[in-house]
């Protein structure tokens, strides 16, 4: 959970400065999401589900962009 906490951090520091989030970052965010998602601290509870909103979607589009069968 701290692991999640710090990277919810990370993410809404880098969105306040307007640096783009890495794929890396969104999907590790998508992993622990699914993990720590429904015990996330109150504080950080909107800001998580708006993420997950458009996290989830990139994330899973990226993972099977290349995937193809003849």
């Amino acid at each position: 959970m701290e692991e999640f906490v710090k990277l919810i951090e990370q993410i809404l520091y880098m969105e306040n400065f307007n640096t783009e989030v890495t794929p890396d970052l969104k999907e590790r965010f998508v992993e622990l999401y699914n993990s720590y998602g429904n015990n996330v601290p109150d504080k950080y509870r909107s800001d998580v589900n708006r993420m997950y909103n458009k996290y989830a979607a990139t994330s899973q589009v990226s993972s099977n962009a290349f995937s193809f069968s003849y």
